[in-house]
């Protein structure tokens, strides 16, 4: 018997071929360069590359981004985290998953994902150091991106100052009792109109700014004047409210109907699929 390069001849092929999980890692990240590149996926790569960009811009400057994308095929991929690929590929597509299950080799699905992973990746690189990101997990590399997906009212509360009124005021009272309240998708709305973002950072030392509660200084028909906010502030005005019941009416009012930034943007986004057909 004799070996090459220290791989004994006589061992099995099977043994001779058998490859690190790290190995196989980086096999499968440059196999997916091996796809032909035609005019639509050079479209797509690049708009993953500018989405790339954006995260990373994001990132450097503390804004969380409501980007749910798949723990284990995306955050744990780029940490270099081990991940499962039965359950990147139930990520992705838990029919094609079924399809593939029990067949050798790496399903042509995760190939096409990796090759879209490093165009997005290859964008983050252009803003931020790519590498440092390793020592994060993916659970704590997705949080620091994307923030917290539910609006921690506590967290909100800890972090508020109040011009013209104090914290034992009763419209303050009714107030906060009213967020808690609010659905999921409704603190989001308020976070919104409040803020322009519907994501709040992890912690209290992530925000830039307080956020402000400030007392609206008309006091004609207080109860039927909606509430108010800027969003370059985080302020929210507030009219000084008889009870609890007008507060939540006339806020569910003011963050379902009030126009903000988003809310031009997405106007703007929908003149633009409609290609501007009223000119």
């Amino acid at each position: 018997m004799f070996s090459l390069n220290g791989v004994d001849a006589s061992a099995p092929s099977n043994e001779k071929n058998k490859t690190s999980p790290e190995e196989g890692r980086i096999l499968d990240s440059f196999s997916s360069l091996t796809f032909t590149r035609d005019e639509r996926l050079r479209e797509v790569e690049e708009a993953l590359v500018f989405l790339g960009r954006l995260t990373g811009t994001a990132f450097r400057h503390g804004i969380p981004l409501d980007l749910p994308l798949p723990l284990e095929s995306t955050w744990k991929a780029i940490v270099e985290e081990c991940t499962s690929e039965s359950i990147r590929m139930n990520e992705i597509d838990g029919l094609a998953a079924k399809q593939h299950e029990g067949r050798p080799g790496r399903s042509a699905l995760l190939k096409w994902q990796q090759r879209m992973l490093n165009s997005f990746v290859e964008g983050l690189s252009n803003v931020i150091p790519v590498e440092i990101l390793t020592i994060l997990t993916g659970e704590e590399l997705r949080d620091i991106i994307c923030g917290n997906p539910d609006i921690d009212v506590d967290l909100l509360k800890r972090v508020v100052e109040y011009e013209g009124f104090e914290a034992t005021d009763s419209v303050v009272e009714y107030f906060w009792e009213t967020l808690r309240e609010f659905t999921s998708s409704e603190r989001k709305k308020f976070l919104q109109f409040v803020w322009a973002r519907n994501r709040l950072p992890m912690k209290e030392s992530d925000f830039e700014a307080p956020f402000k509660i400030q007392r609206d200084s008309s006091e004609e028909n207080k109860d039927k004047a909606l509430p108010s906010a800027s969003t370059c502030f985080f302020s929210l005005s507030l009219p000084q409210y008889s009870n609890k019941e007008t507060l939540k009416e006339k806020l569910l009012f003011a963050i379902n109907n009030v126009a903000t930034m988003e809310t031009d943007f997405q106007t703007n986004a929908a003149e633009i699929n409609e290609g501007y057909r009223a000119i």
